[in-house]
């Protein structure tokens, strides 16, 4: 990995995913955007990212859990951090949980540590 890792941030509330990836470009951090699974994927197929910040529910056909496991296919060594808004789902029905999962809303002092703690 990078000394400043790569960090895709896939949410499909635009407002929630700029805020996110203006905070962690201020924190110095490389960051891109995707407003759902699909876009995440063509993203992760074009460039080298180091972490995906996913969250849990999105349209498009595709979950959080869904691109977490096929970004894991692609690039076996990406970290993982999901977030979420809902309380509804079940991760022992999701497979494979590759990460931490922040319930939303977080403080944004929490999704530096979970991403301090996967490049740990």
């Amino acid at each position: 990995m990078s000394p400043q890792p790569t960090i895709l941030v896939a949410d499909d509330e635009p407002t929630l995913r700029d805020v996110i990836a203006e905070f962690l470009a201020d924190q110095g951090q490389v960051v891109l955007t995707a407003s759902d699974g699909r876009e995440a994927m063509h993203k992760l197929s074009k460039q080298e990212v180091d972490i995906l910040i996913t969250d849990i529910v999105m349209p498009g056909g595709m979950n959080g859990f869904q691109l977490a496991r096929k970004a894991k296919r692609m690039r076996p060594n990406l970290r993982i951090i999901y977030m979420s808004g809902y309380y509804a789902f079940e991760i022992r029905d999701a497979g494979p949980v590759f990460g931490p999962v922040l319930q939303k809303p977080f403080r944004m002092a929490a999704l530096l540590t979970a991403i301090g703690r996967t490049v740990a």
